[in-house]
């Protein structure tokens, strides 16, 4: 069985509240192409339009897609120089700070760190995992900086248990809250970090290295 048929076919923990997780979602498309820079000006950027859609639609969780070309890096200084990264690798999903972050499956802490670049992850956590004898990676973005007090890598994390908080701007890289939530299958010379935004000539290695993260979390709406 593939590695992906493995995660498609497992009944994981939800690495948020189930509310959030499983509830109304809105489809936040930022490519280029989107209509949502039509409404966009120096007094309202992309997230204050954002909220304005999650009022208007009553959502619970904004959604950030899986490879999705995105430019809204440039201007950040992580990706001062490397303005070519423009494939987000990741899923986002925003919820309010302070929201509790649980393991989807029994794994242990491969590395952690505190990445406070302007446009980076800010607190960022990576769990190791060995499931029908694959190994792989979780990585969770954007927590709070309380989430990384007391961990130790190669701590046992089991499934379901609440090990990070979503962060706030000014402390998870200057973004609006959010989880970015990726599976990584080989870390390569990463232990604390692993991109979540690559250059698109490398798309067929990072979609086969990091798979849709929605086969961990199963909506049906992406």
């Amino acid at each position: 069985m593939t590695f992906e048929s493995v995660l498609r076919n497992h009944q994981f923990h939800p690495i948020l509240d189930s509310k959030y997780q499983f509830g109304k979602g809105l489809i936040v498309d930022l490519s280029p192409s989107s209509d949502i820079w039509t409404k966009v000006n120096e007094q309202h950027d992309f997230s204050a339009e954002i909220k304005r859609l999650v009022t208007e639609t009553g959502a619970v969780v904004e959604i950030g897609r899986y490879a999705e070309q995105r430019m809204i890096y440039q201007d950040t200084d992580n990706f001062s120089g490397n303005e070519s990264r423009t494939l987000h690798i990741g899923i986002d999903l925003g919820i309010p700070a302070g929201n509790c972050v649980f393991s989807p499956l029994d794994g242990e802490v491969f590395g952690f760190a505190n990445h406070q670049q302007q446009g980076d992850y800010g607190p960022t956590i990576i769990l190791r995992h060995e499931l029908e004898g694959y190994v792989f990676h979780t990585l969770y973005g954007h927590l709070a900086t309380s989430s990384l007090s007391i961990l130790q890598c190669g701590q046992f994390i089991k499934a379901g248990e609440a090990f990070a908080t979503i962060g706030e701007s000014h402390e998870n890289g200057g973004w609006a809250s959010h989880l970015h939530f990726q599976i990584i299958r080989d870390m390569e010379k990463y232990q604390n970090d692993y991109p979540g935004v690559v250059d698109p000539i490398h798309t067929n290695f990072y979609l086969n290295n990091c798979p849709n993260p929605n086969l961990i979390l199963k909506r049906n709406d992406i």
